[in-house]
C-alpha cells in the first residue's frame, strides 16, 4: 500500500519528520506506515476481508474519496522499538498521541468511532473528506492547491541543492536533488563531528560562515571538522537556542535547513 510520504501535503511531510524527532527524544521508536493512498490501493484496502484475504480494515471505496489519506493529509504510524508493530503497552500509542496532538496534529485515538490510534492528520479540514469532497471533487484539484499553502513556501537554495548532491555523492538518501529543504533532506543529513572530513563539513563550514557570518578559525572552510569548526557549531547552536555540543545532529541540520 502507500507508504510514500512525500506523496503527501508538504505541510504533512514537515510535521511527520517532527513526530518521529519528538518522539525519539522521549524514548518512543516510531515508524511513518500508511500514507497517500491512490484510487486503486483504497480499493484494494477496501477489498480485504471482502473479495480477498484478510479482516475488514476499511469501509471506504477509492472511487468514492472518503479516506483521508487519499487526500493526501493523513498517515498512520507503528512502533518500531521491536515489541511489535501495534503493542499499547505502556500507554505507547496514548503518549505518542499527545506528542502529535502538541505539533498540531489530529490524533484518531481522539475519535468515538472508530477509534484509530495510529493515525494522525492535518486538522485543517475537518475530521472526514466531507469538506474536501465537496470543495476540489478529487484528490488532484486537491493537489493544484498545494503551492499557494503560505504555511510552507519551498524556495530553492544553491547551498541546499549541493548538499543534497553531495549526500546522494555518499551514499545517503536526502530525496530529490532539487535544491528545496524539506523533511527527505533532513533526514538525509548524517550526524557530524570533530574528525570528520569532506565535503559535508565544508558544505557546514560554509554555511556557517557565509550566511551566518560565523568564523571558522585560520583553518576557514577547508572540510576538515577541527577545533574551529566545533566552536563555529557551538556559537551557532548558541544563537538558535540549541543543546551546544558542537555536533551537527538532527536538530542543527534543522537549523541550519532553516526549515
Amino acid at each position: 500500500m502507500g507508504r510514500d510520504i512525500t506523496k503527501c501535503h508538504p505541510r504533512l511531510q514537515v510535521k511527520a519528520a517532527e513526530l518521529k524527532e519528538a518522539c525519539a527524544r522521549r524514548g518512543y521508536a516510531v515508524e511513518i506506515g500508511e500514507s497517500f493512498r491512490s484510487v486503486a490501493e483504497q480499493d484494494a484496502l477496501y477489498a480485504q476481508g471482502r473479495t480477498k484475504p484478510g479482516q475488514i480494515v476499511t469501509n471506504a471505496r477509492g472511487s468514492s474519496y472518503s479516506s483521508m489519506h487519499q487526500w493526501g493529509v493523513a498517515f498512520d504510524f507503528y512502533r518500531n522499538d521491536g515489541s511489535g508493530a501495534y503493542n499499547e503497552s505502556g500507554r505507547f500509542f496514548e503518549n505518542v498521541g499527545q506528542i502529535g496532538k502538541s505539533l498540531g496534529l489530529e490524533w484518531g485515538g481522539d475519535w468515538k468511532s472508530p477509534v484509530d490510534r495510529p493515525h494522525f492528520q492535518l486538522p485543517d479540514w475537518g475530521s472526514t473528506p466531507s469538506a474536501l469532497k465537496r470543495q476540489y471533487g478529487n484528490f488532484d484539484a486537491f493537489k493544484r492547491t498545494w503551492g499557494n499553502d503560505t504555511s510552507v513556501v519551498p524556495t530553492k537554495d544553491n547551498w541546499v541543492l549541493r548538499l543534497q548532491q553531495e549526500l546522494i555523492r555518499q551514499g545517503y538518501r536526502p530525496g530529490t536533488a532539487d535544491g528545496i529543504a524539506g523533511p527527505a533532506t533532513l533526514n538525509g543529513c548524517p550526524t557530524v563531528k570533530q574528525g570528520a572530513q569532506g565535503g559535508i563539513t565544508k558544505l557546514i563550514q560554509e554555511r556557517l560562515s557565509q550566511v551566518y557570518k560565523i568564523g571558522i578559525g585560520t583553518s576557514g572552510t577547508d572540510g576538515v571538522f577541527g577545533a574551529d569548526t566545533k566552536a563555529a557549531v557551538m556559537e551557532f547552536q548558541r544563537q538558535k537556542g540549541l543543546s551546544i555540543d558542537g555536533i551537527a545532529g538532527k536538530n542543527t541540520w534543522r537549523a541550519l535547513l532553516e526549515l
